[in-house]
């Protein structure tokens, strides 16, 4: 019996539910023949996100004026008309929703269902009837909605990160999740579930707590390992999921990679992860189409579509490209198919170094995203990245400086050729079609030029720490003057349509000059980087750390992407954990009790003063040292204060790990670390 494969596309992501363009996807879905529809929605709004944001609570309306009751009304409305549309043609459809969702006055409320840390504790009786009903009141509110896809990551309340639980990590995922599997279940509806892991022993423990609520419990993951860049493998976690059945959810909009606003034509990347895919014998894919309030209709990324439909469907990948060319471009149709196929390859060498992944969600990126990302420390002669982490591939070697250089020098000189060879098509093509390529191309030209630039940047502040040359000083603020010039050629060709100005939603409400923001935030850091480089330099220590620094080096590890760093108080810091402000504390929705590392020199066969220099937003700060294997927790005010630790090295020992873990809400803001 040949092997149905379910075809989904999932839409809104993650962004309010908008009737015009919902009911588009919609009728796009009955139209083609999709059979399977996810809804994501704000998922990151901590009022409208999740199935919490579109249901009034009945037996827990006490939280209701939480909600925007204005919202909740208008999906009440706008998605039940989609669900009758999808259900008469026989199409299932699927809410986003991700736990541990609370209300902020939850803990208020119900104090008895904290434990002695102040987290709340998973299993207690009150949690579980909230959730039981959180689920009852969604599905009587959508009576045609089919399920709900859920993810046990980006919470108010951080499952896993917990403090003081009586379950385990994998007890947790496995009681949190059966929760929601049996009230759905006693309701005739599904639950599909996302691993959502970056670590291979969390993917391991949360699928093995799937395999045990159900085998029947489909588990929806990503075709690309950990993310959607494209230049992450393919998912060998696949292999890990043994008795359940494997859904496929890929990106074909381009979320890492332009975000639908730089020419994108991915025909070699969807036609291989299919492919690879394919060896797990899938019940089905489901591919998003949009991301941030951005989609592809009406416009040349539309051929993504096209392409994902043609894979599912058996049907001839190329014919059906070549039809949407001729179709919409008519006799200039095979001139833009030839100039997109080049897409792909010139905005891996934009957005990669050296297949390494180089940039915020594919937008310019915030400084405190380069500091993370070890863009700085790329640009050092005696480069060391340690962390391991899901955005460096295995085996990741960065070759020679000039290399690197090279390949974004490649990368401006094949996006001016694009854009030529597009211009020279001008009169085949209809104005409003020929307008919109036009800005796509224009953007994909100034971008390759701004990355260069800013690689250039990158590498003058990091050789000016390395080796202290003033030449270096004087080219890192020629160079940012560049970047500076680029940005107003950008906003002069293409006004708010140029790329690097940004209203998007991972950003927030309003309008962004990103490179602006950077170049501000770039100075100030080096300036700093600079003061406080001096400062310690004085005290001719045997080694030091400035942490938060761009070039802080020391094989800084990290939690994924989580160790932020900020300004505070005229002097750079570093966090352990993801940074949310909420008034003049840092409040985490996402890391709560993060952590970071550094390797550091010390002397052997001696003492060695270990000093570190933290305060903290609120009041009080808490940490938890760890030097080698000894354990060590502080707290103080939240004035900036020496924590001295005293550690004896072996004879062999030249080097030592300090940790750095937040321990509780009042998070350390760490400036430097010292060896006397």
């Amino acid at each position: 019996m040949e092997r149905k494969i379910i075809k989904g596309i999932s839409t809104l992501n993650p962004v309010d539910v908008e009737r015009e363009y919902y009911l588009y996807t919609v009728d796009y879905a009955i139209k083609h023949g999709f059979d399977h529809y996810q809804l994501i929605g704000p998922i990151h709004d901590g009022t409208k996100g999740n199935i919490d944001g579109m249901t009034f609570s009945k037996k827990y309306a006490q939280f209701n004026d939480e909600k925007d009751a204005d919202y909740v009304n208008y999906c009440l409305e706008v998605v039940n008309e989609g669900l009758e549309k999808l259900a008469a043609a026989g199409i299932k459809t699927y809410m986003w929703h991700h736990e541990l969702e609370l209300p902020y006055a939850f803990n208020a409320a119900f104090p008895e269902a904290l434990n002695d840390y102040g987290d709340i504790e998973v299993t207690h009786p009150v949690v579980k009837d909230y959730l039981e009903n959180k689920i009852r009141d969604f599905f009587e509110a959508y009576p045609k909605m089919d399920g709900i896809i859920l993810t046990l990551h980006e919470t108010k309340v951080p499952l896993l990160k917990l403090k003081n639980q009586k379950l385990t990590p994998t007890e947790r995922v496995k009681y949190v999740t059966e929760i929601l599997y049996n009230t759905c279940a006693e309701l005739g509806k599904e639950l599909i579930v996302r691993p959502f892991a970056s670590i291979e022993e969390d993917y391991e423990m949360m699928t093995k707590a799937y395999e045990e609520i159900s085998t029947d419990l489909i588990i929806m993951d990503k075709w690309t390992q950990f993310d959607w860049s494209l230049c992450l493998p393919d998912n060998r976690f696949f292999a890990k999921i043994k008795n359940n059945p494997l859904f496929v959810e890929g990106d074909i909009f381009g979320e890492f990679f332009g975000k639908g606003r730089l020419p994108l034509m991915l025909r070699s990347h969807i036609v291989n992860k299919f492919t690879y895919s394919e060896k797990f014998s899938p019940i089905g894919y489901v591919a998003r189409i949009d991301r941030a309030g951005l989609d592809p209709f009406g416009e040349v990324n539309e051929v993504n579509l096209v392409i994902m439909h043609a894979v599912l469907s058996g049907d001839n990948v190329d014919e059906r490209i070549n039809e949407f060319f001729n179709k919409k471009y008519g006799k200039a149709g095979a001139g833009v198919r030839e100039i997109m196929e080049h897409t792909e390859d010139i905005l891996k060498k934009v957005i990669y170094l050296k297949g390494y992944y180089y940039s915020q969600l594919s937008l310019f990126p915030c400084l405190n995203h380069c500091k993370n990302h070890f863009y700085f420390e790329m640009m050092r002669d005696d480069w060391r990245i340690a962390s391991n982490e899901w955005f460096i591939p295995i085996g990741w070697d960065r070759g020679s400086l000039d290399s690197v250089m090279e390949e974004k020098a490649s990368a401006v000189r094949e996006a001016a050729e694009a854009l030529t060879k597009l211009e020279a098509l001008k009169d085949e093509i209809e104005p409003s079609a020929y307008e919109n390529l036009y800005t796509k191309f224009k953007n994909l030209e100034l971008v390759a030029k701004i990355w260069k630039t800013l690689t250039d940047v990158f590498y003058d502040y990091a050789k000016y720490f390395e080796y202290g040359d003033e030449k270096y000083k004087v080219a890192f603020y020629n160079d940012t003057n560049k970047l500076s010039a680029l940005n107003e050629e950008g906003k002069k060709a293409l006004g708010d349509s140029f790329y690097c100005i940004s209203g998007d939603s991972l950003v927030g409400a309003g309008r962004y000059e990103l490179i602006a923001m950077f170049l501000e935030e770039i100075k100030e850091s080096f300036w700093l980087e600079a003061k406080a480089k001096a400062e310690l330099d004085s005290e001719e220590l045997y080694d030091y750390i400035i942490a938060g620094g761009a070039s802080e080096g020391h094989a800084l590890m990290k939690e994924v992407n989580f160790s932020d760093t900020l300004v505070f108080d005229g002097a750079l810091c570093r966090i352990p954990g993801h940074m949310r402000r909420k008034g003049n504390t840092i409040k985490s929705t996402i890391n709560a009790h993060g952590w970071f590392t550094y390797e550091i020199k010390i002397r052997p066969c001696e003492e060695n003063e270990i000093v570190i220099t933290a305060g903290g937003y609120d009041d009080t700060v808490d940490m938890r040292v760890t030097v080698g294997d000894k354990v060590y927790n502080f707290s103080g005010n939240g004035n900036f204060n020496e924590y001295v630790i005293r550690y004896a090295a072996a004879a062999d020992e030249t080097k030592v790990r300090v940790r750095i873990d937040r321990i509780s809400p009042n998070a350390p803001l760490v400036r430097s670390i010292k060896i006397k």
